[in-house]
């Protein structure tokens, strides 16, 4: 099954905002994001994200500043039957947040766990396993959003 989703770079000052989600096959750091729904826009699936998963109401479009596709491959995944994996396409897009916004942001603990960090594009590669594709991704996602 391949699914779309939209994750979200939410950077402030150098620094981006990673999650541990709580479902797997997702359960190291990543970004903020998930499905999208039918018939929804990916803007309107990015607002709804920020919305739902970061409480961050009314951003507007143009704040979401489309970064690239990636895409990751699981053998398992959460729904049965569970070893038929998973296959994501991933619309990302880089969110600059004010420090207002950065201080408003609280995660929705139905998604994730208690752990997210503000680190330094510098300093996420130190927490990646790079045998992990997950992390594999996430150091491309990385690299593009230290040459924007």
């Amino acid at each position: 099954m391949v699914i779309t989703c939209v994750d979200l770079a939410f950077v402030r000052e150098g620094q981006l905002l990673l999650a541990q989600r709580t479902r797997y096959p997702r359960s190291s750091w990543w970004l903020i994001g998930g499905r999208m729904v039918a018939g929804e826009s990916p803007i309107a699936a990015a607002q709804r994200k920020a919305a739902e998963e970061a409480q961050l109401v009314g951003l507007g479009a143009e704040r979401f500043q489309f970064l690239g596709v990636y895409s990751t491959c699981f053998a398992m995944r959460e729904q049965e039957p569970r070893q038929h994996g998973s296959h994501t396409v991933n619309l990302t897009y880089r969110v600059q947040l004010t420090a207002v916004e950065q201080a408003q942001v609280q995660l929705s603990q139905a998604e994730y766990n208690s752990h997210y960090r503000w680190l330094a594009l510098s300093a996420v590669e130190q927490i990646l396993d790079l045998s992990n594709p997950i992390d594999h991704a996430l150091q491309t996602i990385v690299h593009d959003l230290r040459n924007w």
